[in-house]
């Protein structure tokens, strides 16, 4: 985010060892953190002790804005690799908040924010597993495309797949099988943790519809029966 001519803003400029915290959950909410480089994940922890993998953060989004300004951390955020984050105190953003051009810009990393929340509580709410991991791997090598400007569908997948199973709302079994079902039908290859997309509109029509993916015509090199019965294994990976 673009800071206004002449802010008075430094921020400080640390170093996150992968598994080390950004911040712990419940601590006070006096700073935030722009992620520069490396990735992280934000984990929810109950009162009961069971924790939850809410998102995944990528360069370029903040891990720690709190909505209506609350006094704590809702979330603790966690180091998924080697990261580089900015340390900026909520008072310094109080006043960059000033400038129109920071405001915009600020509060566009919000709106992204609170659509991807909301498109993963429908999700896990509302959708079967083969979707989850689909909308999942397009919504990663979407973030990508608009950071970097790649489109080859390439994505290193810095989370394990256990986090990744508690984000969707899976169990680590149902994400193993239903990467091996994806890779098998053609709609992806995975080496370790290195994943490529090779047929988006694929993956897209099982976000969008698992019933109407299994009827997808058949295209040159892709044979329609093949696919069908793949995304039935798909289906039966997710039981």
């Amino acid at each position: 985010m673009p800071a206004p001519a002449g802010a008075r803003l430094h921020p400080e400029r640390l170093t996150v060892r992968i598994g080390d915290p950004v911040f712990r959950q419940g601590r006070p909410a006096l700073t935030v953190y722009p992620l520069r480089a490396g990735s992280a994940k934000q984990v929810y922890e109950s009162p009961l002790g069971w924790r939850q993998v809410t998102g995944f953060a990528m360069p370029g989004d903040v891990l720690g804005l709190e909505p209506h300004e609350a006094p704590q951390y809702s979330t603790a955020a966690v180091a998924l690799q080697d990261s580089v984050v900015c340390a900026v105190p909520v008072e310094s953003l109080r006043e960059l908040m000033a400038a129109p051009a920071f405001r915009v810009a600020a509060l566009e990393v919000m709106r992204r924010n609170a659509e991807r929340e909301r498109v993963l509580l429908v999700a896990v709410g509302s959708m079967k597993a083969p979707q989850r991991l689909a909308m999942l791997l397009l919504d990663l090598a979407g973030e990508q495309a608009r950071r970097h400007g790649r489109q080859d569908g390439t994505l290193t997948l810095a989370m394990p797949r256990t986090d990744i199973a508690s984000l969707l709302g899976l169990t680590l079994e149902t994400v193993s099988r239903l990467l091996s079902r994806f890779a098998s039908v053609g709609l992806i290859a995975v080496r370790q943790r290195r994943l490529r997309i090779i047929d988006p509109a694929g993956l897209a029509s099982i976000y969008a519809d698992l019933e109407a993916g299994a009827q997808r015509p058949a295209r040159e090199g892709d044979q329609g029966a093949e696919f069908a019965s793949g995304m039935r294994m798909c289906r039966e990976a997710a039981t």
